[in-house]
């Protein structure tokens, strides 16, 4: 199981906080921004399960007003989790309703605490498979066992772990939207399941499964998948 996370920040510890979390393989990074607009988008797009959000007096770019910002778009928020420079934000975060509280630089025990501690209570958000029907037979796969999807006109084939491919009369876009979100699109035709990937060629705009087993290519309309990909297995 695996959560996706997003991280608001401009302060120099920046490449500390990324490469702290990125030590959690259950979490996954869907975004990172610097701004507080960028940082609204990623949310409303990605609908990250935790977002870490620097708040820095100094700077007003990023503030505990954005949580205000999203409360108008959004029924519920992610689980906010706040990183400052001094514990004296921590008593109006808590006010505010967000989950954690972290000081910089990020203590990795106070950060291992936080993210189990979401865990334990987060375990019910993911179902663990999707049911394919085709020609009156139905296939309940687990999404762990999915590498890639392919568009086969209106139809989707499922290639699996284990080599099998499952056909369902469904276009691509229709599972798009029921795939948990380690799922990416990333050419027209294909979708993948990113715990699959071993390596990324930008040159030949490839992407390599499964121990280099399926060699996909990518556009560059969905260059910012690739991106994410990139940040995730760096």
């Amino acid at each position: 199981m695996q959560f996706s996370y997003v991280i608001i920040d401009n302060s120099n510890y920046l490449d500390l906080i990324i490469e702290s979390i990125k030590v959690f393989d259950e979490f996954l990074c869907v975004g990172v921004c610097k701004t507080r607009n960028e940082g609204i988008d990623k949310i409303l797009k990605h609908k990250p399960n935790i977002v870490f959000l620097s708040i820095n007096k100094k700077s007003e770019s990023i503030s505990f007003s954005l949580l205000s910002e999203l409360h108008e778009f959004m029924d519920e928020l992610p689980n906010i989790i706040v990183l400052s420079n001094t514990k004296e934000d921590a008593f109006e975060a808590y006010q505010r309703g967000v989950s954690g509280y972290l000081l910089n630089p990020i203590d990795p025990f106070e950060l291992r605490k936080c993210l189990m501690r979401y865990q334990k209570n987060h375990k019910h958000l993911f179902k663990e498979t999707i049911s394919i029907k085709s020609n009156g037979d139905y296939n309940f796969l687990r999404f762990n066992e999915i590498i890639y999807l392919k568009a086969d006109n209106n139809t989707t084939d499922f290639y699996l772990k284990s080599g099998k491919i499952v056909s369902a009369f469904k276009t691509l876009k229709h599972f798009e939207k029921l795939l948990p979100f380690y799922f990416f699109r990333i050419h027209h035709g294909y979708i993948i399941n990113i715990n699959y990937v071993n390596r990324i060629n930008l040159g030949k705009s490839s992407c390599y499964l499964f121990d280099n087993e399926f060699v996909l290519p990518f556009s560059r309309t969905y260059k910012e998948s690739i991106d994410t990909i990139i940040l995730r297995i760096s």
